[in-house]
């Protein structure tokens, strides 16, 4: 763990954040299935779901991650960034992760058959920061768009930054379901705040990546405790990059 500006905590560890999350009674059922890179647990997630995410366990901004799609039993079909191979055992497919991974620790993560708004991808964004009194405010909420045939939508990855509503008015969503998603969507980061809590008090701002699969469940893919505010400024309104540094100057962040 480090401090980042006068008093929020960071941690890089996915593995580290993934285990407290599914140390919360509330928060478990939202969390997809995640192991550790071995060999077992690659034959286990990709005998157990066709779609599975190998992540670097410290990475950033979607560098590093790999997407499997299982085509047969012993076929699978790898891709990373924009580039994609086959490999026609699950020896094979290991060696191919294991030179990829290049002595980095890695996590396989089942795949989530992400919503969709006219035929893109995406996942939302909730951004949590303390206000002065203490309180955890879910500030602000957008979309990663993600740019076809990339594997993340990460906007550094070539995903567009989108307003919610806009997003899920797209995706079919009524102005009913609308609402309905973002109170899900603040309670979550509410309670994720509340599980980071019991780790510490001195995180100050979190991140959640949480994707809308395809039926309308929410699973948290990831939380970032150091989130990105510069993308922000790519929306055409702004209010939502001075939301985010207004409350981030209250505890040492401005940008």
């Amino acid at each position: 763990m480090r401090r980042t500006g006068r008093g929020s905590m960071s941690v890089k560890s996915k593995w580290t954040k993934t285990k407290w999350l599914l140390s919360d009674r509330d928060l478990k059922r939202f969390v997809p299935e995640t192991k550790h890179f071995t060999r077992s647990a690659l034959k286990t997630m990709t005998g157990r779901y066709k779609t599975v995410y190998f992540k670097p366990t410290d990475g950033t901004g979607g560098n590093g991650i790999a997407r499997i799609v299982r085509k047969s039993a012993q076929t699978f079909q790898v891709k990373k960034d924009v580039r994609s191979f086959e490999v026609t055992s699950a020896r094979s497919l290991f060696t191919r992760l294991t030179r990829i991974a290049r002595g980095r620790s890695y996590l396989l993560q089942k795949g989530i058959q992400l919503k969709t708004a006219r035929g893109r991808p995406f996942d939302v964004r909730v951004t949590m920061q303390r206000a002065g009194s203490g309180k955890w405010i879910p500030t602000v909420l957008f979309v990663k768009l993600g740019k076809p045939n990339k594997v993340v939508t990460n906007y550094h990855q070539g995903g567009k930054l989108t307003l919610l509503e806009t997003t899920l008015r797209r995706s079919g969503c009524s102005p009913a379901q609308i609402d309905r998603y973002r109170q899900r969507l603040e309670t979550l980061g509410r309670q994720t705040a509340r599980c980071f809590d019991r780790r510490s008090m001195r995180f100050k701002e979190l991140g959640l990546d949480v994707a809308i699969d395809r039926s309308g469940r929410l699973w948290i893919l990831e939380v970032n405790t150091r989130p990105s505010f510069q993308a922000l400024k790519s929306l055409a309104d702004k209010s939502f990059y001075r939301t985010v540094v207004r409350y981030g100057k209250l505890y040492g962040r401005t940008r």
